[in-house]
């Protein structure tokens, strides 16, 4: 049985605290080729201007400081078409980077949602 052509997977992060520097860690379906998008969620939208950098494979894809407000999911846009187009490999990329709160929530804890469209051919 084969896979689906796409797969969306989800890095899941907790804030606890304003001002908290998260590691992102995380490695890619190995049964997929490329990760094709990426879009942010937060259950506090009054985070937006916090930043995030991200490497696939010690490639940079988002620089140091850069605002999650530019990844973030839509309500007004259906699902699958928001998000921000990437081509990196997948099958088993590694993830890294930090996400930075900027201490401007309204509410501790709160989740950062990371969603990576991830395709094969």
């Amino acid at each position: 049985m084969s896979q689906p052509k796409i797969k969306y997977q989800q890095i899941v992060l907790t804030i606890a605290a304003a001002g908290i520097e998260q590691p992102i860690d995380a490695e890619t379906d190995k049964l997929y080729k490329r990760i094709t998008g990426v879009n942010v969620v937060l259950s506090d939208a009054t985070n937006k201007f916090s930043t995030i950098d991200l490497e696939v494979n010690n490639q940079e894809v988002f620089p140091e400081n850069f605002e999650v407000l530019r990844l973030l999911f839509r309500e007004q846009v259906p699902f699958g078409y928001e998000y921000h187009e990437l081509n990196e490999p997948a099958a088993g990329s590694k993830i890294k980077g930090k996400y930075i709160d900027i201490f401007s929530g309204g509410a501790y804890p709160y989740k950062v949602v990371i969603s990576l469209r991830l395709e094969n051919d």
